[in-house]
């Protein structure tokens, strides 16, 4: 990657059942220049993941059936996760302003709207953590001069 196209850095989990949407996005992280992700193929084994490391972005398929309850425990583990819910064109529509911080993209993916959307989503939660890091330090700072 090159000064004009910087790395984004990130721990990113994929949840989906087929194996072509894996490979797709791995793919697109090997060429944003993401080297921390991990892949799943079912909600069990995602959930298992989620117990041992922590993840700044999760991807899934809503078609899961326990999706939604796998997006909980993810927003109860990561506040302020973000979230790329997959869908199919012939998805039911689903109320998503539920989950905060969330993004939707329609399958077939689109190469130039995932690496758009995933590199969005990582950005705006690195800026989040900056911004709650800049306000513990005023914190801080107010308490030693006060």
């Amino acid at each position: 990657m090159d000064s004009r196209n910087p790395q984004i850095r990130g721990r990113i989990l994929v949840v989906d059942a087929d194996d072509w949407c894996r490979d797709f996005l791995s793919q697109v992280f090997k060429l944003l220049g993401i080297q921390e992700f991990r892949l799943a193929s079912s909600i069990p084994e995602a959930s298992e993941i989620i117990q041992r490391e922590k993840f700044d972005l999760v991807i899934t398929d809503l078609n899961h059936p326990e999706a939604q309850q796998l997006l909980e425990n993810v927003r109860q583990r990561f506040p302020g996760v973000r979230i790329i819910l997959m869908l199919n064109r012939r998805a039911q529509s689903f109320s998503y302003t539920y989950f905060e911080q969330t993004e939707v993209v329609v399958k077939p993916l689109s190469l130039d709207e995932m690496v758009r959307k995933i590199r969005e989503a990582i950005l705006q939660r690195h800026r989040l953590q900056v911004e709650d890091q800049v306000r513990r330090f005023k914190q801080e700072l107010s308490r030693f001069f006060s």
